[in-house]
């Protein structure tokens, strides 16, 4: 049979045992001799530890054969090959054994081409997962001090708005991209969308890390907690050493007003609420069916086109538009009427801030609705199993108390999605408010404060209800 040999020793073995390469050399060609095998290669490695795969000779090693210039590799002792049993693994089953090329370490007697030597990778296999957890662990542990001790948690990949500096293993602010990160979370709070952001900032010649900016990217920096000063790893918060570029209550309002929109985008079904080109748009719902209003066009060749506002159940005459038979909406209102009630609204509370504890929401507890909920599906269920099973119940008085069912379920559904979620505090409308008067301001700075305000508006044939946003 053809073999090499592989030879290792770090520095440290040789100079401590006399652990040389010579020596090895000498022991293995004795061992080849005696089974009359071939030496058609002598790989050296002097000087390099086992713990890494990262040696020249290794590496040639491992090409050749893939060329097939040898049909086994021997080394003195199995830790020569490496002192990793997760790379010894992979070098065994993913290039010895792909390739048909026998392994033996001569000291263990451990030959892959005997059956004791295939049952040995088994074990060896068990050892190496071991081993992958073991590093695993360590690793954890080792972000986790990190994470204590308030150093940089990413070096290589270093948050936008910082630099890292690797003698203090910390964050150094880098005052121009910090300046963009303060004026993204500014932007936002402002009722920016996402996409007008990084829009502004790439038509401004603005860059990101060497990249234009996407909606991925600021959406990534305004949930990194790391602005505020503080390290983050597996939900826990440590101090850190790095200054903060915003404070806390900025984060806490950014999250706020993340939860905000993605509600919003759930209850209008509208991926883009916050683009809306129109001030009150997926924010106003039916009072009577819970439908949006919808923005329609009027007015033809002789009258100038005007907007309005319809519950959208009766303006889609679609077939499967299971609330347009049965709601009650009679009125279409102008949307520029319906812009000025509110926008007069907000005045109102610029003008007497006094009133907005008037509006003030109490945290809603949805809890007791969900299970009366429950109790009324309860009911709908024994009502058809009372049917079906004893027939003595005739089928009108089912249909009665049925319908009457289905109205109650319907009702607290409604109560349930129509109840505003409190996003904002009193003092931080306080600061919204705390404006030019509203009602001389450009539209697009209206709308922006309108949405930051408002929740929502239920309208009825002869009621107009504002949703604020204020929580105690």
């Amino acid at each position: 049979m053809k073999v090499a040999l592989y030879l290792r020793v770090s520095t440290l073995e040789q100079a401590e045992s006399g652990y040389s390469l010579e020596e090895q050399e000498d022991k293995l060609r004795k061992y080849c001799e005696a089974r009359d095998w071939d030496v058609v290669h002598v790989y050296r490695d002097p000087g390099f530890s086992g713990s890494s795969l990262d040696r020249p000779s290794i590496s040639q090693m491992l090409a050749d054969v893939k060329a097939g210039i040898f049909e086994g590799v021997l080394v003195y002792k199995l830790d020569r090959l490496s002192r990793s049993q997760k790379d010894t693994l992979y070098i065994i089953e993913d290039v010895f054994n792909k390739y048909n090329v026998s392994f033996i370490s001569m000291s263990e007697n451990f030959d892959t081409s005997t059956p004791f030597g295939k049952a040995m990778i088994g074990i060896l296999s068990v050892f190496a997962q071991l081993e992958r957890e073991q590093i695993k662990e360590r690793m954890q542990m080792g972000k986790v001090g990190r994470a204590k001790a308030g150093k940089a948690m990413n070096w290589s990949n270093v948050p936008f708005g910082y630099r890292y500096d690797s003698v203090n293993d910390t964050y150094d602010i880098d005052e121009f991209q910090a300046a963009i990160v303060k004026r993204i979370f500014a932007d936002y709070l402002a009722g920016k969308p996402i996409t007008k952001i990084h829009n502004e900032l790439n038509e401004e010649g603005h860059l990101g890390k060497k990249v234009p900016w996407s909606h991925r990217t600021i959406r990534q920096i305004l949930d990194n907690q790391t602005y505020t000063g503080v390290n983050v790893f597996k939900g826990e918060i440590y101090p850190a050493l790095h200054k903060p570029i915003i404070d806390a209550e900025t984060f806490e309002r950014t999250k706020r007003e993340i939860s905000r929109r993605q509600q919003v985008y759930a209850e209008s079904g509208n991926p883009r609420p916050f683009q809306s080109q129109y001030m009150l748009s997926g924010l106003i719902r039916c009072g009577y069916c819970g439908a949006i209003y919808i923005i329609l066009t009027r007015g033809g060749k002789h009258e100038t086109p005007y907007h309005i506002y319809r519950c959208e159940s009766i303006a889609r005459r679609s077939a499967t538009n299971i609330h347009r038979d049965h709601c009650p909406a009679e009125r279409s209102y102008k949307r520029l009427e319906l812009e000025k009630i509110v926008v007069d609204e907000i005045r109102n509370l610029q003008v007497n801030p006094d009133l907005i504890d008037k509006y003030k929401v109490e945290t809603f507890d949805p809890e007791p609705l969900k299970k009366e909920l429950e109790r009324i599906r309860s009911q709908q269920d024994k009502l058809v199993d009372l049917y079906l099973n004893s027939g003595s119940l005739p089928l009108d008085k089912l249909q009665e108390k049925s319908d009457e069912l289905e109205r109650q379920r319907k009702k607290i559904e409604q109560q349930i999605n129509s109840t505003p979620t409190p996003t904002l505090s009193v003092d931080e409308a306080k600061k919204i408010l705390d404006t030019d008067d509203v009602t001389k301001l450009e539209y697009d700075r209206q709308k922006v404060i309108v949405r930051q305000l408002v929740s929502g508006i239920t309208i009825t044939n002869d009621d107009f209800k504002i949703k604020w946003s204020f929580s105690l």
